[in-house]
């Protein structure tokens, strides 16, 4: 391999989507030969010295990467203010999901790349579902390097509430305040200001860094992400990082499936006068008391995933996070929504509950229905029927001893002194629509304080971090070591 490539392959990528507890994703890497697939220019164990080093003169591929990221790290940290200045700017434009209009946003960034000189292409597969791509060309048409984030957000809730306006876009004591920022405002930032860095310095690349920035990822993604790789397919790449809330401090490789279904009961009604106590709601409540059972549904997950799972026991990202381990290796059970009556002196004709089911691994959506189904008619239950409420999918992964892993893992340590870990997440991103297609995929992205709850902000230290590591993880990829 010459000392300065690796290579990739992909296997047991049909797992994905079948429900199979016993197959999985996996990306590790085989040694470059002709034909063998994606080739990198950098060795991954060169670690990012500190960016205050004495310049040096380079004389091998490694070293002149490693002092381009001395110098582009010394950069960010000049122009922190800029960086962090980019991320409350997008925050003031919101992208609330539901409804999922990315239409503004959208505008928004794209602007601010056309300013830079990037190119940029719009896609509305549906209506108000924007999502932008801007492609930085390399040398050559592989390795394409993909920095993925979304647009999209959670609701801000009542902004009374909050102890700040939630689309303000205020900085203050070092935090960036804001809905949205840390999930995913702040990471989409990070990418965002790479792609910026790598076009005004003119890096020469050895293959494209694609910047999507997607809609609908809060709503499952099948329109912003799985719309986009399922049209054009190109733009998988052959490497991929998100910047995902995770922290400074953890490389998350992998994350949990989902399973969401409706529970419905319906009856006749009539005056509450006559009513007996177990009508539809009734129903609906005891089968949520049966359904809730499947939290205690043990995983079953992959041998190499076993470390990672037994360092997650005693991991927690932020206090809302602490005490709940136990999710990692166990489904998690949320009764979001629940409809039923139309007043209080009737008996209600129809109720319905919808929840929420995030898998670990080794537990299949078809699982869950049957765990539950049986539950029901077990318990007599059989007013109340199951209903799917889709897309469902299986927990994915990509292998420790990915390339890709070890690289983003080593520019992190370098970029926060500390050596991070890797982990798994409670939730579901885009990632699952990158692995299955053979593409390593990593998640690194700012500590998520108060994700989906009120007053989220994250840290301009951590946004500074994570720009970084995005940038130099681009740089071990794609730097171009010359014909």
């Amino acid at each position: 391999m010459g000392g300065c490539t690796a290579g990739w392959r992909a296997r047991g990528l049909t797992g994905f989507g079948t429900g199979h507890p016993s197959l999985r994703v996996r990306a590790y890497p085989v040694a470059g030969r002709p034909g063998s697939g994606l080739h990198w220019a950098v060795a991954p164990s060169r670690a990012c010295p500190s960016p205050h080093a004495n310049r040096e003169e380079p004389h091998s591929v490694a070293d002149r990467v490693a002092l381009l990221k001395r110098e582009l790290w010394a950069e960010i940290d000049r122009r922190q203010n800029e960086l962090a200045r980019l991320c409350a700017d997008g925050l003031k434009i919101p992208a609330e999901n539901p409804p999922g209009d990315t239409r503004a946003i959208a505008d928004h960034y794209a602007a601010v790349l056309e300013r830079a000189g990037l190119p940029v292409e719009r896609f509305e597969p549906r209506p108000t579902n924007v999502s932008l791509v801007s492609t930085l060309p390399g040398r050559q048409a592989r390795p394409r390097f993909v920095l993925n984030g979304h647009l999209d957000h959670f609701p801000a809730d009542d902004p009374a509430l909050w102890s700040f306006p939630p689309y303000g876009g205020r900085i203050e004591d070092g935090r960036i305040l804001g809905r949205g920022v840390a999930d995913m405002r702040g990471g989409l930032t990070a990418s965002l200001f790479t792609c910026l860095l790598l076009h005004e310095h003119r890096v020469p690349l050895q293959g494209p860094v694609t910047l999507m920035m997607v809609a609908d990822e809060e709503a499952g993604g099948a329109w912003g992400t799985g719309w986009l790789l399922e049209h054009r397919p190109e733009l998988a790449g052959d490497a991929c990082m998100i910047g995902e809330p995770e922290a400074p401090t953890g490389v998350r490789i992998g994350e949990k499936g989902k399973c969401q279904f409706r529970l419905v009961a319906e009856g006749a009604s009539r005056h509450g006068g006559l009513g007996t106590g177990d009508d539809v709601v009734v129903q609906v409540a005891a089968a949520l008391q049966e359904a809730r059972k499947i939290v205690e549904l043990p995983d079953d997950p992959p041998g190499e995933l076993f470390p990672v799972l037994e360092t997650m026991a005693h991991y927690w990202r932020t206090e809302l996070d602490r005490g709940r381990q136990w999710l990692y290796r166990h489904p998690s059970m949320t009764a979001g929504l629940i409809r039923g009556g139309i007043k209080v002196n009737v008996v209600p004709r129809r109720c319905e509950v919808e929840v929420d089911c995030r898998l670990p691994f080794g537990i299949t959506p078809e699982a869950i229905r049957r765990d539950v189904e049986d539950r029901l008619a077990a318990a007599g239950l059989h007013q109340v029927r199951f209903e799917p409420m889709p897309p469902w999918f299986v927990a994915s992964y990509t292998s420790p001893q990915a390339p890709l892993v070890r690289l983003a893992r080593a520019n992190a340590a370098a970029a926060t002194g500390q050596e991070p870990l890797l982990t798994i997440t409670f939730a579901a991103t885009d990632a699952r629509y990158f692995r299955p297609r053979g593409v390593p995929t990593v998640i690194f992205g700012p500590r998520p304080n108060n994700m989906a709850a009120l007053d989220e902000f994250i840290t301009v230290e951590d946004l500074v971090a994570v720009t970084k590591v995005h940038l130099a993880t681009a740089l071990d990829v794609l730097a171009d070591p010359g014909p």
